[in-house]
Order: structure tokens, then C-alpha cells, then sequence
């Protein structure tokens, strides 16, 4: 039987740093009536990959995510990703290829289609036969839609940065994290692609559902301004940080007050997820016609 995993990204409370980790995760129980009883929980350990450090965890699975506490540090904050499954060897060995889709939109259009349909056939209010577990789809299709959004941040951004060399050169010269970054010169002759390379691992590890820090890259990057106003801004990070509890707090407040997630609100926020990503879409279309033409004058020349 494959075992469930997930990765998770936390800040080490031993050597201070930012840290990644491959947690195993207990499998949800789908076999029983409603979804809200699906929550599984097991303690498992988690190995900081900076120092090496062992942390004793509990570990959460539930419909609407994982989540994970060091018992030791209960104050430290774990983001862990919904568990694919692990263990055994794919039929095809490029299921799990760490590249970005080449159309962000696209799959992210396609994503958002499929959580309607769920939120209108089985959400509070529809027709569906799950009434029991209306509530907690309504929460599932809330936490997938900003999750959908995260995906679609991270992989424009990583293509967009691997087709122009100048996005890549402002990143490693204005991000305050690449930019004290030192590479030896034997570890540059040896691959010359290390720079490439380095600039997409920390690409791939940016939590973006961090807008803060997002809005900073794609401007430092891509010289584009994410939000179209300011009022949507608030709006989304507000929904971020109730996405929080929604997948770390099983849908309750810091304080235990359980948070309601109303079909109106959820289609509130599907509504506005499109808006911002459609007027993203709509900046790097534009910057990538940009890059085109460059390409080919220089080709001219």
C-alpha cells in the first residue's frame, strides 16, 4: 500500500532558517458517512533539511488539508501541502516532473470550472445528495480555489523568468535573498547552469500564497503590479488568512470559533481569484510580447 506524504516548509526553530521537509501523512478515511469525520491524525517526525534537526510532530489529514505542529515548538508555524501519494514507481516517470505547465491559465481556468460545478452540484443550498457535507465541501472548494491561485502565481512566474534572461538578472541583483547568495568559482565551472538553477529552486520554494512577498517578486522580476486596485488587494489577503484556518485550524479561528464558509462568500471569492488572475494574465501576455519582439530583432541584427 502506497504511503501519503506531504512536503512541508516551516522555519527551522533550532538553526533559524527556512526549512523543507517530506512529512508521511495518514491516509483520510473516505468510507465514512460525512466528511467532517474524515479527519485522520498520526505523530510522525520531520527532519529539518538545513541542519539536520529531528522534530517529533502530529500531523492532521483532512478533505480540506494537512496540518502539522511540532510538539516541542507548537508555536512555530508548519505550511504543509495537500499529500499526493508516495512510494512505488509511476507508470510514467514524468507524473510528478517539477516543471511548470506551459499554460498557467489554462490549467488554472480548467481547475476553476470543476469547483463550480462542485460548489453548485454538492455546496450549501444545491440539489446534492451530500447535505450532511455541504458545509465542509464549501471549505474544500474555498482552500482549492486559493490553492489554484498559488499554482497559477508560481508556475507564470517560473516560466516567465526561465524565457528572459533580464527578469533573471533583476532578481539576482534586487532580491535581498538571491543577492547575497555566493557561488564559488569551481562550483560555476563545473555547471554553468548553476545560476539557472539556483534562481528556480527558490522560485519553486516561495509560499505564494504570501501576496506580501509576491507582489514584491513579480514586481522586482517582471516589473508588473499584480493588483489592479487596492480594495481587491485587502480582499484577497483577507481570504488568504481565513484559507489558513480553513486547512490549518479545520475551519476555526485562532481563538476555536469555527468560521462559516457561506456559498455566497465562497463564490465572492472565486469571483474575485479570477479577476486578479485574469488581470495578470493580461500583464504577462503583454510583457511576453515584449520579449518576442526583443528575441527577434536580436535575431535580425
Amino acid at each position: 500500500m502506497s504511503q501519503l506524504s506531504t512536503t512541508a516548509r516551516f522555519n527551522c526553530p533550532v538553526c533559524k532558517q527556512d526549512a523543507c521537509a517530506s512529512v508521511n501523512v495518514p491516509e483520510i478515511d473516505w468510507c465514512v458517512e460525512r466528511l467532517s469525520d474524515s479527519l485522520s491524525q498520526d505523530d510522525s517526525d520531520m527532519e529539518c533539511d538545513k541542519c539536520g534537526e529531528l522534530f517529533s510532530v502530529h500531523v492532521q489529514n483532512s478533505p480540506a488539508g494537512c496540518y502539522i505542529e511540532i510538539y516541542d515548538h507548537p508555536n512555530v508555524e508548519v505550511d504543509a501541502e495537500e499529500a499526493p501519494f508516495s512510494g512505488g514507481e509511476p507508470e510514467d516517470e514524468d507524473w510528478l516532473n517539477d516543471e511548470p505547465t506551459l499554460r498557467p491559465f489554462d490549467v488554472y481556468e480548467s481547475n476553476r470550472r470543476h469547483l463550480a460545478d462542485v460548489l453548485a452540484q454538492y455546496g450549501v443550498g444545491s440539489p446534492g445528495v451530500l447535505k450532511w457535507s455541504a458545509s465542509v465541501i464549501n471549505r474544500m472548494v474555498f482552500s482549492e480555489t486559493i490553492s489554484a491561485m498559488e499554482a497559477y502565481l508560481g508556475d507564470t512566474l517560473l516560466t516567465t523568468v526561465q524565457i528572459d534572461s533580464s527578469s533573471m538578472q533583476r532578481l539576482v541583483t534586487r532580491d535581498k535573498v538571491l543577492k547575497v547568495e555566493r557561488v564559488s568559482l569551481n562550483a560555476i565551472l563545473s555547471n554553468p547552469e548553476i545560476v539557472k538553477e539556483q534562481v528556480h529552486t527558490y522560485l519553486r520554494g516561495l509560499l505564494y500564497h504570501n501576496l506580501k512577498k509576491i507582489e514584491v517578486i513579480f514586481d522586482i522580476a517582471l516589473g508588473i503590479k499584480i493588483f489592479p486596485d487596492q480594495d481587491l488587494k485587502s480582499r484577497l489577503h483577507k481570504i488568504v488568512l481565513l484559507r489558513h484556518d480553513a486547512v490549518h485550524r479545520n475551519g476555526r479561528s485562532k481563538d476555536g470559533i469555527e468560521q462559516q464558509f457561506s456559498t455566497e462568500l465562497v463564490t465572492q471569492t472565486m469571483d474575485d481569484v479570477h479577476t486578479f488572475i485574469t488581470y495578470v494574465e493580461r500583464s504577462i501576455m503583454s510583457l511576453r510580447l515584449q520579449i518576442l519582439a526583443g528575441i527577434e530583432e536580436k535575431s535580425v541584427q
